[in-house]
Formats: structure tokens, sequence, C-alpha cells
């Protein structure tokens, strides 16, 4: 059964009620812009009844929303037929102020002649604008949070992806490493390691590795390496924990050493007393010769030679006795400055020849209170530290001493730094173990500095030495201010 269609005038009215009733605004437009209907929700929407804007261009009636990002795609949909849809976040209408989220579209009716333009603003969108924001800021935070977690951690914390480039770098990496983020950022991470990480072949755990910082200055460290998993269980990067080893190998090496020197305090303690008995021979021997013999008598001198240096000996052996039976028995108020200069003046007599060459420089505060210590030992401690820097110049150089105090830390501070051959670095955490010499020599037994070393110990302070191969070096006593 044929159905007759709808006379011309009902198919109009049912469009128009259609149009005008749409849940959604609309306007419909001529080919020059030109807004020559507008429904009941578009009313609604732009709060603006349609009698004060049909006739009107859309530009002149609404301009404020061509100023918020809409004008370019408008042009291009009258002037070349393009399509548009956008969503505008924190939108202000054109007819009252409020900010609100909204959705405007535009598409060409077939004949090319008209133009519809759909607007709309909802609950339902804001609040789903809203979510989104809300949701994406708690993940900035998180991610914030996971930032300074990470940059907060004691280790240091790299993570790479599959082909080893960094994208990870935390505050600790940056300090220990001397690089910044932004310098390692995408490069391999092999150029942090002596010798490099073979890809492919890195265990999950290596008990220690050696590691390189920008100003190529190698330090031990721990080092476990880890798969990023995503959540179906494939990894997606790497994770390289390290831990910084060189203040415990410090420790280590100084533990190691205060063990050494016990043995060798012990064994000093033994040989001294062996000598005891006849240094105090030799002394009195020299004596009853001195008395016996005419002051004019040409052998007088050496004589009083003998019991001079027999005299010296038996003052440094008593002073070792002591200070291994208690390290504070023979301490008293002692002048640094004083110590000092009998330390060279003893220095210019043994090594009168060698000293032409070398510049002694002595310079700092003048004015520092006296400490309490034995003179004698640290006289002989100041000696030995002299001695090595002199036989480090064989053809001459400078010869440096420093003296200054720190009254935050009430510490004094003497330095002694040499234009010297050097120490090589692998020996720099051995030099002050007992028997170790650089030059194997007969009169060379390794005892010098470790005797400094014990003697800055038992005064309560420190010794340390910088030194590069070459160029000479410093060495640095810390000893308590009274």
């Amino acid at each position: 059964m044929n159905r007759k269609s709808p006379p011309k005038q009902k198919r109009l009215n049912i469009a128009e009620d259609l149009i005008e009733n749409l849940p959604i605004g609309m306007m419909l437009l001529d080919e020059k812009g030109q807004i020559i209907r507008m429904n009941k929700k578009q009313e609604e929407t732009s709060q603006i009844r349609r009698e004060e804007v049909l006739g009107r261009t859309f530009q002149e009636a609404f301009p404020r929303t061509l100023e918020q990002g809409v004008k370019e795609p408008y042009l291009n949909l009258l002037t070349h037929g393009v399509p548009f849809d956008i969503i505008i976040d924190h939108y202000i209408p054109q007819y009252y102020s409020k900010q609100i989220t909204y959705r405007t579209r535009g598409t060409p009716l077939p004949s090319k002649k008209y133009f519809i333009l759909l607007h709309e603003h909802s609950q339902a969108l804001d609040k789903e604008k809203r979510l989104v924001e809300k949701k994406t800021e708690e993940l900035q935070e998180s991610k914030n949070f996971l930032e300074s977690l990470i940059d907060s951690s004691p280790n240091i914390v790299i993570s790479t992806d599959l082909d080893d480039h960094i994208l990870i770098f935390n505050k600790t990496a940056e300090r220990v490493f001397g690089y910044t983020k932004e310098e390692v950022i995408k490069r391999k991470i092999d150029f942090l390691f002596l010798p490099k990480l073979q890809n492919g072949k890195n265990p999950q755990h290596l008990a220690e590795v050696t590691c390189i910082k920008k100003a190529l200055t190698p330090f031990p460290a721990s080092l476990i390496i880890s798969d990023i998993k995503n959540m179906n269980g494939y990894p997606i990067a790497k994770l390289y924990l390290l831990s910084d080893l060189t203040e415990k190998k410090e420790m280590e090496e100084r533990l190691f050493l205060s063990e050494k020197l016990a043995l060798y305090t012990e064994l000093m303690g033994g040989i001294a007393h062996q000598l005891n008995n006849p240094l105090i021979g030799v002394v009195n021997f020299s004596e009853m010769l001195l008395k016996e013999m005419e002051e004019e008598d040409s052998k007088r001198e050496l004589a009083q030679t003998i019991s001079k240096a027999g005299k010296e000996c038996l003052r440094i052996i008593t002073s070792v006795l002591n200070s291994i039976k208690d390290p504070y028995l023979t301490f008293s108020k002692t002048d640094i400055h004083e110590v000092l200069r009998d330390s060279i003046l003893t220095l210019r007599d043994r090594l009168i020849e060698k000293l032409e060459k070398v510049s002694i420089q002595i310079t700092g505060e003048q004015h520092i209170l006296p400490i309490i210590g034995d003179a004698l030992q640290l006289k002989q401690c100041f000696l030995n530290i002299l001695i090595n820097a002199i036989q480090a110049m064989p053809n001459g150089g400078n010869l440096r001493i420093a003296i200054g105090k720190e009254v935050d830390k009430k510490q004094i501070k003497i330095s002694i730094a040499d234009d010297g051959i050097g120490i090589p670095r692998e020996y720099l955490n051995k030099i002050f173990l007992p028997f170790f010499s650089l030059k194997k020599r007969a009169d060379r037994h390794g005892l010098g500095l470790s005797f400094a070393y014990q003697i800055i110990k038992n005064h309560g302070g420190n010794i340390y030495v910088e030194s590069e191969f070459g160029k000479g070096s410093t060495f640095t006593i810390i000893l308590p201010s009274n």
C-alpha cells in the first residue's frame, strides 16, 4: 500500500519543530555569516533573546567567542567549508560572566550556502573536565612525590631504557658523579663505569664496581641492577642502585692501619726497652771520659758529641716508652711555633748539603696559644715529614710550611708542602703503614711516617696527605688547641 508524502508545509513544520526543540543550541548562518535561525536551547545557552541577534553576523553578535580560540576555525568554515569541533575550558560567555566548559561545532549544509553552528555546555561536561583536571593534578603530585623520593635517596639511583640510555639521574648521583642531570640524560650509562659495563652482560648484582666521576676520579661502589617491568611482567626499563663505598673503604683502611700500628707500637716498645740499657752505658761512659780528659784534649769534642747524641737518643726512647704506657704522661703546654723552629734547626744540621737547593717558607698566624702535647714527640713527627719532603726534591725546590687555627673547631692546622716527585695514587693509602717505603734502600726502613701518624693520633689529632705524581705532596696535620 503506497503512502502519500506529507504536504511540503507539513514537512517544514516538522523540521521547524525539530530544530526548535533540539536539546543543544543551534544557529543557522548564511554564506556571509549572518544568523538567520536560532533555536530555544541556544537562547538558554547564550542567555540572549534571538530577536537581538537575528540578522547580525556571528562575528558581530559573539566576538568574545571568536577571541577564545574559535576565530580561525570559524573563518575556515565560511570560506572553505571545513567543519570544526572544539571544547574550550574556562570559557567566558558573551552575555554573562561565568567560567564554563564549552563545546562548539560547525558544519556546512550540502548546498554550501548555509552553515550550522551547534553549542552546548552542561554540568556533565564541566564535571568530566574537572575530574580529568583533578586526576591530572593527582598524577602530577604523585610524580612530584616520586621524583622527590628518588632525589632524597642517600643512594645513587639511575634508570635507563632497555638500550641503556639514561632516563633518571637523582640528586645523589649528581653530587657524587659531578654531572648535572641535563648532561647525562639520553647518554649511554657505560661512561660512568671503569671498565665500561657490557650491554646485555650485566649481572643482577655486582658486589663492587669502579665508577668514574666527571673529574675522571675513580671511586668504589656497590651496584644492584634490576628490571623495571610493566603490569604484564615485561621489562620496560632498568634500575641501577649504587652506593658509594669510599668512606667504607677509608674506614677499613684506617682500621687496618690502626691494627698495623698497634703491632708496630708493641714492636717499637720492645726495641726501645732493649736499647735503653746500652744507651745508658754509652752516656755514662762518655761522661766519665769527659771528666778524665783535659780541656785541651783534641778528642774531647768527639766525646762531647757522643754524650750529646746518646742523651738525645735516651730522651727519644724515654718519650716512646712513656707514650706507649700512657700517651698523656709526658704532655705539657707546648708552643707549636717553637717546636717547628727547633725541627727546622735540627733539619739544617742533619741535611745541610741537601738544603742548599731548598727554599723553606713559613707563613701563617704567629699568635697561636700553646697546645697540650709532647714537644719531643711532635718535633720527631715534624722532622720525619720534613725529611721525607726534602728527599722527595733531589734537585731542590720549595718547602712551604703554613700554620693556622680554626676558631669554630678549636683546632690548629699545620701544612707542609713540597715540589717533589709526588706519590702515586695507588700508594696514598699505604704510606703511613710501618715498613712501607717507595724507595727500597738500606737507609730507609719505612718507619718515619708511621711514627708521625702514631704521634698525631696520640695527641688526638689527624694527619692527611694530598699528592699528585710529579707535582708534589702536601701533609696536613690537625691538632686540638688548648
